[in-house]
């Protein structure tokens, strides 16, 4: 809603002020006084709480002010725009028209247009899916990468970003690797940048059991195709033994049936050990 947007947006203007609101939305003049059907307004109102203001209706006609320029008189209209330009280019394209490799598949790609998928001539020049190429080994290409990351305009982006501005509008053999390395190499990178994650720690390792059915490991397999109205299974494996049961299971399964499952299948076959243990650690939880 533009009059509770507006309104939070200039709130340290606005708190503790008497203010008048301006709108060609007539039902708003209506908004602090009418009855609220929907929990949005409840919400728009809960968050105009505290402001003194007056919402005032104004025909759009009579607000110019708020679309000037499409009621401007018919007549020339001239903008400016500035845009960036590469001086380099021209040495780059100078580079690529005389470097004998890419010239070869040029009169290559002349003959037989469709004999190389994704590679087409424009102009005298070898592009890549619309994208300029330039020889893998190209003493420009240090330039590029300098200009594309380490500049104020690259910002010492990582690796992701850095490629994606090159893959713009360029393409050489082996770029994404030479892109990485670059950026790893990075002095800049490497004394500034910080690794954001949480180092992993070291694993722990699960107790070994010295009962066969003492302790037990549950997972589910699911996605499985039907088979006679079954697509899950219950892996139950004993971690000392290895010994596994596998159950099927249908669709819908809940905690309770899982549970009464598991006594049927696994208490029922390997003695009152891991019953007095499973309801009493696990049956309640279940079955929640």
């Amino acid at each position: 809603m533009a009059l509770v947007l507006a309104i939070q947006h200039w709130r340290h203007y606005l708190l503790g002020k008497q203010f008048i609101v301006y709108t060609d939305h007539k039902s708003l003049k209506h908004f602090l006084q009418q009855r609220l059907s929907s929990p949005d307004q409840q919400c728009w109102l809960a968050k105009l709480l505290g402001y003194q203001f007056e919402v005032q209706y104004k025909p759009v006609w009579e607000n110019k002010a708020a679309d000037a320029l499409s009621r401007c008189n018919d007549g020339e209209f001239t903008t400016m725009v500035s845009y960036p330009t590469w001086l380099d280019g021209k040495n780059l394209i100078q580079e690529v028209t005389n470097d004998s490799d890419i010239q070869q598949m040029v009169a290559e790609l002349n003959i037989n247009p469709l004999g190389k998928s994704g590679f087409n001539v424009k102009q005298g020049l070898l592009f890549y899916n619309d994208r300029l190429v330039l020889y893998s080994k190209s003493p420009s290409i240090p330039m590029l990468l300098k200009e594309f990351h380490s500049t104020p305009t690259g910002g010492h982006s990582g690796y992701l970003r850095t490629y994606r501005r090159l893959a713009e509008n360029l393409h050489w053999i082996g770029m994404q690797r030479t892109v990485r390395d670059f950026v790893r190499a990075c002095d800049v990178c490497q004394r500034k940048k910080y690794d954001s994650t949480t180092p992993g720690g070291l694993l722990q390792p699960l107790p070994v059991p010295h009962v066969i059915w003492e302790d037990l490991s549950l997972d589910f397999i699911m996605g499985l195709p039907k088979s006679k109205g079954f697509e899950a299974i219950l892996v139950v494996v004993d971690r000392l033994s290895k010994y596994g049961h596998g159950i099927l299971l249908k669709h819908p399964y809940t905690a309770k049936s899982v549970a009464e499952l598991f006594v049927k299948e696994i208490v029922r076959l390997h003695g009152h050990q891991i019953k007095d243990e499973f309801c009493l650690s696990s049956g309640d939880g279940w079955a929640n």
